[in-house]
């Protein structure tokens, strides 16, 4: 059968989907899928229903959170695509062979279903969502510091999409992604059961354990150097003033990015950051499965949200506990996850630049790779041997101090390997 791609999207982005209406009424803006379901439907009859009942499952989940419906999204649009237009069946036909050939298919993908980067599936032409051409159901990779070095020199950047293939994490999603799909067409009797359970047991994709467990964070020194960059430009340019709160935060409350942006149904105010009785303070964040937790602010940081405080003060008078907590420069309200990642980088490229200037070319070519997420598993590796674990835990906002123990003390091969070169035979 064909591996090119001559499929078309499905499902717009979350912020679009909630708001279309459900059935076949939500294709008429999209005329490009509209087409392609037609078209679809007339070798494979039931791709219609297919396409009513992937729209409900995602429905059902699209209210949990946004990244919850994204990634439910993006596994079981690939899956009705690979089902229509390579396997030529409807998903409810698919056996254990077609589906086991599937995660074969999705381990590693042809180039033709391999876009050079990530892509929106639509684009607004004349009042109407048009396919996007370049979109796939698959974006290569590009490691950060070439990306950046292409970017800097002027080249085109190129990703391979030969020979991709998708990490085991990834893979695990996957099948989860796709059993809670096959699980809601039983309950819903249109599918009569769910084989992904047992195909997963016997998956070659799956390794259990690992030779090596690792946390990407900063080192000591490049933290040093971001922190200190960071409160030199803001000392120098007020701007930075934002920049710098953002980092410290980030980094000392040990935040994912997106419990400091602006969502849907959570929009991070002034008021959430609270003192109780005791004089202890306190920052409150709605965390993965819209949980809330308060998150315990160090007297180290104060400084800092001074600073910030004082700044938005300064430029205007109504700025107050209904303030948004990081605040664009222009127009109203807070900041989105992608936002708040473009000024960390900012951070990151200050100090990057200073750490060559100064001689340390090696630690400032590993600063290229890092991200914004590397500000918390640094707070937390830096502070794991001096807090207790239950503490730990619930600040980062871990189900269980299993997980926290499990990421940042089994993990540490670094001190594991330099306590064992010592030992005697």
């Amino acid at each position: 059968m064909s591996k090119a791609f001559i499929a078309c999207p499905l499902f717009d982005a979350h912020k679009s989907f909630i708001r279309l209406p459900m059935a076949i009424k939500m294709l008429d803006g999209y005329p490009d899928s509209k087409l392609f379901l037609d078209k679809i439907c007339k070798p494979i009859p039931d791709a219609r229903e297919d396409f009513l009942y992937t729209q409900s499952f995602l429905k059902s989940y699209s209210r949990k959170s946004e990244a919850t419906f994204r990634g439910y999204r993006n596994e079981v649009e690939r899956l009705l695509l690979w089902a229509w237009t390579i396997a030529g069946k409807s998903v409810i036909q698919l056996k254990r062979p077609d589906l086991e050939s599937y995660f074969d298919f999705v381990h590693s993908p042809p180039a033709a279903w391999v876009g050079d980067s990530v892509q929106d599936r639509f684009k607004t032409i004349g009042g109407e969502c048009r396919q996007n051409k370049n979109w796939r159901p698959f974006a290569g990779k590009l490691a950060k510091e070439d990306r950046k070095q292409a970017m800097v020199e002027g080249a085109d950047i190129k990703v391979s999409r030969d020979g991709h293939t998708l990490s085991h994490e990834a893979m695990k999603i996957c099948y989860s992604a796709v059993s809670a799909y096959y699980d809601y067409l039983t309950d819903e009797g249109y599918a009569f059961g769910n084989p992904i359970p047992a195909i997963r047991k016997q998956s070659p994709y799956l390794i259990k354990g690992a030779t090596q467990k690792s946390i990407k964070r900063l080192s000591d020194l490049q933290w040093d150097f971001v922190l200190e960059c960071a409160e030199k430009a803001a000392d120098k340019e007020p701007l930075h003033e934002r920049t710098l709160f953002v980092i410290a935060t980030l980094k000392t409350l040990y935040l994912r990015v997106s419990e400091l942006s602006d969502r849907s149904n959570w929009q991070p105010v002034w008021k959430h950051y609270w003192q109780d009785s005791d004089g202890n303070n306190w920052l409150k964040v709605l965390g993965k499965g819209n949980k809330l937790r308060d998150v315990s602010v160090p007297s180290a940081l104060l400084p800092y949200i001074d600073r910030y405080q004082g700044y938005r003060s300064s430029l205007t008078a109504s700025f107050g506990i209904n303030s948004a907590m990081v605040a664009k420069n222009r127009g109203s309200g807070g900041m989105t996850s992608r936002q708040l990642r473009r000024i960390v980088q900012q951070g990151f490229d200050l100090a990057y630049d200073r750490m060559i200037a100064e001689g340390f070319g090696k630690e400032a070519k590993a600063l290229r790779e890092a991200t914004t997420h590397w500000l918390r598993h640094t707070g937390a590796s830096q502070d794991i041997a001096t807090r207790p674990l239950k503490h730990m835990s619930d600040d980062l906002g871990h189900a269980s101090m299993g997980t926290t123990d499990q990421i940042y003390i089994q993990s540490d091969m670094k001190e594991r390997a330099k306590s064992g070169k010592g030992r005697d035979v």
